[in-house]
């Protein structure tokens, strides 16, 4: 997933900000108040119509955005960054849906399972390289074993 861009912005990000406002810039500042209204919304198991749903995409990806702006991520390649996002989105949709607003806040609680995600992408990342690593000396040792026996059969046979 490609990483939309945004118009460039020299304020802060507004995370209170109504997304009808003038100044809202979509994937850099948060309608929390919508935000939460549609969380809640499909908490209950009530559709989305297709405003709602497209603004419920918009508020994932802002928020995988801003944790991507962190200091552990900020600096990572744009394709690995891509990468991430994906992992992100999948893990918000499927997650955001268990907040509690009794609990703490729903920016709180978005931000973490983008968090979470981020650190998910990495960890997986390193298991498929050992994954990779082990097939690999697994095939040397194949490759060296039929060898061997190739060989072995050649040198017997004069």
């Amino acid at each position: 997933m490609q990483i939309p861009r945004f118009k460039r912005v020299d304020r802060k990000r507004l995370i209170h900000i109504s997304y009808t406002d003038p100044e809202y810039v979509k994937y850099y500042d948060l309608d929390l108040d919508d935000f939460q209204g549609l969380v809640m919304k499909l908490k209950k198991g009530d559709p989305l119509t297709d405003a709602e749903n497209d603004r419920y995409g918009i508020y994932i990806i802002t928020v995988c955005i801003i944790v991507q702006e962190g200091p552990k991520f900020k600096n990572k390649p744009v394709w690995e960054r891509e990468e991430m996002i994906e992992q992100q989105y999948m893990e918000m949709l499927s997650g955001i849906t268990t907040f509690n607003p009794v609990k703490g806040k729903i920016y709180s609680y978005a931000y973490r399972i983008g968090y979470t995600a981020a650190c998910h992408y990495y960890t997986d990342k390193i298991e498929e390289a050992k994954r990779q690593e082990a097939i690999m000396e697994h095939c040397k040792e194949e490759l060296w074993d039929y060898l061997e026996e190739f060989n072995d059969h050649k040198t017997r046979r004069h």
